[in-house]
């Protein structure tokens, strides 16, 4: 399928089509149908509610604004770091104040989970995901959760692991800022964010399974934004639950929509495996490619079909392998332009190490590393989480109890955790890498990568490969950002409200 068509399709997903209004018509007749007495009494009493509008309560907000805003209004309300809103028959809930946010997310998954009860329609994005995608390490629970999360730490946060795969980052890397600018001593990029992208599904090819041309067709790019976008909508859940009542679906399959995207999932991974299988035809003496070496340390074979779990994971990295790195770079550039200051102290400290060496990128530049972290302080690629309680539980907000109930949405605003004055002090909302040199107060809720059990298992790779990219096109090139004048947008992710547009001109 061509990129306009995948566009297309997306756009088409994204917009309240005619199921899609039957849908919130049938929300409403149920709402109607199942309406109770309940505006003199609080589904949390004592906990601060958004009103909204009788029977559909909050539902209206939520469909026009999004989850993100929705949150907003619901953090103003809930000074005590707790408050609600009704959504018909559902539950949303914001957590917002840390020390109550660590415990949510610390709940065991008979607690509290991604998904909650699969007998019990919800609203969880993680359940659009898992239709177009099949089943996957963010939705695991159980014993394998432990055993899968081990194999990710091992292929992606350790040390050792990431210092073999170093020389491949800076040889990606290498060929993609070069590719930059052509061969000229300048050139104009109209979205750095869109190239370093490409960087980040070049390096995700060659280091799964030996493709470095990933990202040459556009595939990966196109299907990952649509998975993104149809996740972190409602509407596909609406639409789900709209057949599933009518019985035009079965539990767990997906809708004809995503049908479709998971079929150009399972397309590019039929793609991608066969190029691993002639690697590894070509290099039988090679070290293994990580795709391989997650499917032996999850009880695959050294050739041949991969494991249950490996198999699962060359899906989810089509929709979270290539963002954060991508938004990294995109926001340095950004807040460099903004802070000349902090351009003068990176500079000085990529001029004076080696920044071809693995242990210097990786641990010895104190500054890079406190600007990655202010990077990812303010602007948290995944700004917020959510989960579905699966017992009743009660949370202290300031000595009121407030009882979560099952199938309760609770959802957690990582980027007002990382920006509040009250947490952060009277500069919360200033960019100052600075805060982070030294280290920083452990009690100051940071939680980009998020936090607990659930926590990401990932993220030292595209941090290390985003650090090695940013220094050595700053080194190269000098970065001119042609309008640092950006906005955050919030949508699944954390996005510009524009793309950034560079001018690169190589440094003499």
């Amino acid at each position: 399928m061509d990129p306009d068509s995948l566009h297309t399709l997306m756009m088409t997903d994204m917009g309240p089509s005619i199921i899609t209004t039957a849908a919130v018509g049938l929300i409403m007749l149920l709402g109607f149908l199942t309406f109770k007495t309940v505006a003199s009494e609080h589904i949390i009493p004592g906990i601060p509610e958004l009103k909204g509008i009788p029977v559909l309560g909050a539902v209206p907000l939520y469909f026009s604004l999004g989850a993100p805003q929705l949150l907003e209004k619901l953090i103003a309300i809930g000074s005590d770091g707790i408050s609600y809103a009704n959504l018909v028959k559902s539950t949303l809930v914001s957590v917002h104040d840390p020390a109550l946010v660590k415990e949510v997310l610390s709940y065991p998954e008979e607690v509290a989970s991604r998904e909650g009860d699969p007998m019990i329609t919800n609203l969880s994005p993680w359940w659009t995901l898992r239709r177009m995608i099949g089943p996957n390490l963010f939705n695991y629970v159980g014993s394998d959760t432990t055993r899968q999360r081990s194999a990710m730490i091992r292929e992606f946060n350790s040390s050792k692991s990431n210092a073999e795969k170093f020389n491949t980052i800076f040889e990606i890397a290498t060929a993609h800022i070069d590719a930059l600018t052509g061969g000229f001593p300048s050139r104009e990029v109209e979205d750095i964010k869109h190239a370093a992208e490409n960087f980040a599904i070049s390096l995700w090819g060659e280091t799964l399974y030996g493709n470095p041309n990933y990202h040459v067709d556009g595939r990966t790019l196109d299907i990952g934004d649509i998975l993104l976008r149809l996740t972190g909508s409602p509407w596909p859940s609406v639409q789900y639950s709209c057949q599933l009542f009518l019985k035009l679906l079965t539990t767990g399959e997906p809708t004809r929509s995503e049908a479709k995207v998971k079929r150009r999932v399972e397309e590019v991974i039929e793609d991608n495996l066969e190029i691993l299988e002639k690697y590894e035809h070509k290099n039988p003496n090679a070290p293994l490619k990580t795709i391989r070496s997650l499917s032996v340390n999850t009880g695959g074979a050294r050739a041949g079909p991969l494991s249950r779990f490996a198999t699962e994971f060359t899906k989810l990295n089509l929709f979270g392998g290539h963002h954060s790195i991508g938004s990294n770079i995109c926001w340095a550039f950004i807040e460099l332009a903004r802070h000349p200051e902090c351009l003068t102290k990176l500079m000085a400290e990529i001029n004076s190490v080696d920044i071809t060496d693995f242990t210097t990128i990786n641990s010895k530049m104190p500054y890079l590393d406190a600007f990655i972290m202010e990077i990812n302080r303010m602007y948290p690629i995944v700004h917020a989480t959510i989960r579905v309680m699966n017992r009743e539980t009660t949370l202290w907000a300031n000595g009121k109890p407030a009882i979560l109930k099952p199938g309760m949405l609770v959802f957690i605003n990582y980027r007002h955790l990382h920006t509040s004055p009250k947490f952060w002090g009277p500069d919360a909302r200033e960019f100052v890498p600075e805060r982070f040199l030294g280290g920083y107060n452990k009690e100051q809720p940071f939680m980009a990568f998020g936090y607990g059990p659930r926590n990401c298992v990932g993220y030292k790779f595209p941090i290390l490969a985003a650090k090695v990219y940013l220094a050595m096109l700053l080194k190269k090139y000098q970065v001119d950002v042609k309008d640092p004048d950006h906005q955050v947008r919030i949508e699944t992710l954390l996005e510009t409200s524009k793309p950034v547009a560079v001018k690169l001109s190589r440094r003499m």
